[in-house]
């Protein structure tokens, strides 16, 4: 109500009987009046202090902190026999998750407005006082006490929300938001998990992120920022980039890998990057861009010795499918960045031809 476009934002009218409808959260008579208008006199509709809106906006999102640390709370002190507590609530958390989806619809152009999106090589944004910040903040700790049931093949309602209300932020071009589910993925977006039963919250967070490249409100820049710091992450994980390095625990699997999830994000970003490259005047931002994709694609088509077969046998068409995209992409004064990868590639290949023609002799 608090909030600067009001309750009707979140389009929470609805009928209630013949007569009557909920607008602007009270009841409103729609019958049509039968006394004479020409002597009715209108009462004047009062303006609205901006800051009293503001201090109430301010009351009630904080009345919203202290529910977020009553979970924090609930979650360090709660055991292992509260089943009936823990369904109590779930139920409670899937009632909250419709109203904040609701309130995000009110805000998400004001109070929680992402703002305007610059172009870097990561998502390096700080937790702070801002709303929208202290709303992620609490959908993270609802996700946390959204209980799993491990023999469940799904997610749950609770889960199930925050997923959708996360989608609806990164849609809106919010980089916290997508940082959250690219953190929370793991490296689900590059490996296929080994449990093929059911849903997994980490693998639909993954998903959200290739899917919130569908919306036409995520702009160009918002769209190349999070390919880098999706590319970045492949690379913490399975690069061996000389700025990033390669997580000491992470072996990669290539005949586990999956690339539809990493190549969507790849095709709009290089395609909103080209857009962006064809009327910046400074490319030096873009420069390091088109550089970082490079050196993912390298990556790809040059896995390390010991699982090069695997690799190219399972997963070939997919990397040609990103090679292509990438050059079909990339302006032309970065094509002597290109030539050694495709080269080394090429060679690669070639070596693994001849692997495969021994294997089969043998």
């Amino acid at each position: 109500l608090s909030c600067k476009a009001g309750i009707l934002a979140a389009g929470t009218t609805a009928r209630v009987g013949t007569n009557m409808e909920v607008v602007g959260g009270a009841l409103r008579s729609v019958r049509t009046p039968t006394r004479d208008k020409k002597n009715e006199t209108s009462t004047p509709t009062l303006p609205v202090d901006d800051a009293l809106r503001h201090q109430l906006f301010e009351l009630a999102f904080a009345t919203m902190d202290g529910f977020r640390q009553h979970l924090e709370g609930n979650g360090a002190d709660s055991s292992n026999d509260n089943s009936g507590a823990d369904s109590l609530l779930t139920q409670v958390l899937t009632k909250v998750m419709g109203e904040l989806a609701k309130l995000y619809e009110c805000c998400k152009h004001d109070e929680m407005s992402p703002g305007v999106c610059v172009l870097q090589l990561d998502i390096i944004i700080e937790n702070d006082d801002g709303y929208e910040s202290r709303f992620l903040y609490l959908l993270q700790v609802i996700a946390n006490n959204a209980k799993d049931d491990s023999s469940s093949r799904y997610l749950n309602q609770v889960q199930k929300g925050v997923m959708s209300l996360l989608q609806n932020m990164a849609s809106n071009s919010s980089l916290r938001a997508f940082k959250a589910l690219t953190t929370t993925s793991g490296d689900y977006m590059f490996v296929r998990s080994n449990d093929n039963e059911g849903e997994s919250f980490e693998l639909e967070a993954a998903k959200v992120v290739a899917s919130a490249f569908d919306s036409d409100n995520l702009s160009d820049e918002a769209k190349v920022t999070v390919m880098c710091s999706v590319l970045s992450h492949y690379l913490k994980i399975y690069g061996s980039d000389k700025d990033v390095m390669p997580s000491d625990s992470a072996e990669r699997k290539t005949s586990e890998a999956r690339y539809d999830i990493v190549t969507k994000v790849i095709d709009s970003g290089c395609h909103a990057a080209a857009n962006i490259d064809a009327t910046a005047d400074d490319k030096a931002i873009l420069d390091s861009i088109w550089e970082r994709i490079v050196t993912v694609v390298t990556s790809l088509i040059l896995p390390p010795a010991a699982s090069r077969y695997d690799g190219y046998a399972h997963h070939s068409k997919s990397i040609l499918d990103i090679v292509a995209i990438v050059l079909t992409h990339l302006p032309s004064r970065k094509y002597a960045s290109a030539e050694p990868m495709l080269e080394q590639g090429a060679n690669r290949a070639v070596e693994v031809a001849f692997e495969c023609i021994e294997d089969v002799n043998k």
